[in-house]
């Protein structure tokens, strides 16, 4: 029988020396390891110092009397979002964006500020500024459109998308969270078509829809893989920035734009230089490029060019049917003789400023053709769905061009008919 015997004093020493200097190895590795993260790493410093305050940012926000604490009870969902976001794991809490003033936070009705968020992301916030998205509660204020509307429409059915343009008390402009909703304030869901659903869809701008019917977007949402098919940040936000894209040119927003040294538009649209046109097309070819040859995507994008120019050439002869019943005297009601419009007062408007109240059937039935048709006809084809660009698009234009003519048609019958008469009483008279 064999005994154990006991493992010498001088041998378990120098076991317990091995241990600590496998021990302060490691250490100074982790060190090591730590200080050239910090150096080397572009956002190494933030995240070394956001792994070294989390015990505290713990402490200060899960007990029961904290901002997060007490949400968790009341807003669970809200409580929720937040705790699995990109702000809680930076150690962002409900003060951090809000402050700590509940009169003020309530006063605002927690509404953050662009400025606030700028305090992180500075070069978003910039960026957002300079692009059209930031002018767009400005021009809905000074839209005739929205002045007719109730104050639950404006805020419902205009603000509800324009007030991504919020401008805030503090001077900054912008409403982060229309992109990035909720409490998760994610930059992944921000990047989905879904994102840029809410607003760029329906009658007069349908661009999401006409994306989903397109070849892009079924490709797209079969996989979600952007290696397979653009999404709208894939076009429109090339660089990744908040700015405008330098990538537009006949397509540009409202009724799109024309270049310069081409015909007056009959309405209200962009003016683009020669050159602008010639770079911001090289710039979308290039978006292109990674997966069409240059000539196929040039053959895409002229056709869909042709096709602005056909429905603006259609817009055109509609607009002209309309003043010259306007110059006639053969609109019923004649702009004097019903409510002024909110802005030109007694006087027609086509395009642009145009409303669809208070006004005549035949103005209406250009409206739809302007505000809807001619939009959804080009917009699409710059989006390549056939069915929006076909028979939801340039359809629409062309049947509604018919009701105009045809209703022109009536109105100067009915002028010449009054006319007549007025003639009859007076040869009477005599």
């Amino acid at each position: 029988m064999t005994l154990n015997r006991p493992e010498p004093i001088h041998q378990s020493q120098r076991r317990r020396e091995r241990i600590r200097n496998l021990i302060r190895v490691h250490a100074l590795a982790l060190v090591a390891a730590v200080i050239l993260f910090w150096l080397f790493h572009p956002d190494g410093p933030g995240i070394v110092a956001n792994i070294a305050e989390k015990p505290k940012f713990l402490f200060d926000t899960y007990g029961d009397k904290t901002c997060e604490g007490c949400h968790r009870e009341i807003d669970p969902g809200l409580f929720l979002q937040w705790n699995e976001s990109a702000h809680a794991a930076a150690n962002v809490g409900c003060a951090g964006c809000h402050g700590d003033d509940h009169e003020a936070v309530f006063a605002a009705k927690g509404r953050v500020s662009a400025a606030a968020c700028g305090r992180c992301h500075e070069k978003a916030v910039d960026e957002f500024s300079t692009s059209g998205h930031a002018t767009t509660e400005a021009d809905a204020l000074q839209t005739s459109r929205f002045m007719l509307q109730s104050p639950a429409m404006r805020q419902e059915g205009c603000m509800g998308c324009h007030s991504i343009g919020r401008q805030f008390p503090d001077g900054s402009v912008g409403a982060c969270n229309k992109c990035h909703p909720g409490h998760a304030f994610s930059s992944a869901a921000a990047r989905q078509p879904e994102a840029c659903e809410v607003c760029h869809i329906g009658p007069d701008h349908p661009q999401v829809e006409a994306y989903r019917t397109s070849v892009h977007g079924v490709l797209y949402f079969q996989d979600r893989d952007v290696s397979v098919a653009p999404t709208c940040v894939t076009c429109h936000m090339p660089e990744k920035t908040h700015g405008s894209p330098a990538n537009l040119t006949y397509g540009e927003i409202a009724s799109g734009a024309v270049v310069e040294g081409s015909p007056e538009p009959s309405i209200a649209m962009r003016t683009l230089s020669v050159e602008t046109m010639e770079q911001n097309r090289k710039r979308m070819l290039a978006i292109c490029a990674p997966c069409h040859t240059k000539r196929f995507a040039e053959e895409q994008l002229a056709r869909a060019d042709a096709i602005k120019l056909e429905a603006d050439s259609l817009v055109a002869e509609g607009a002209a049917i309309l003043r010259a019943l306007r110059d006639e005297g053969a609109l019923a009601p004649m702009p004097e003789d019903r409510p002024p419009h909110p802005i030109a007062g007694h006087t027609m408007v086509l395009g642009g400023q145009q409303v669809y109240e208070n006004t005549t059937e035949i103005e209406q039935a250009f409206f739809r053709l302007y505000k809807f048709y001619h939009a959804k006809t080009y917009k699409s084809a710059y989006h390549h769905s056939p069915d929006f660009t076909h028979w939801m698009g340039i359809v629409s234009i062309k049947m509604e061009l018919d009701k105009i003519r045809s209703e022109a048609r009536k109105l100067r019958r009915m002028q010449s008919d009054v006319s007549s008469g007025e003639d009859g009483g007076r040869r009477q008279g005599e």
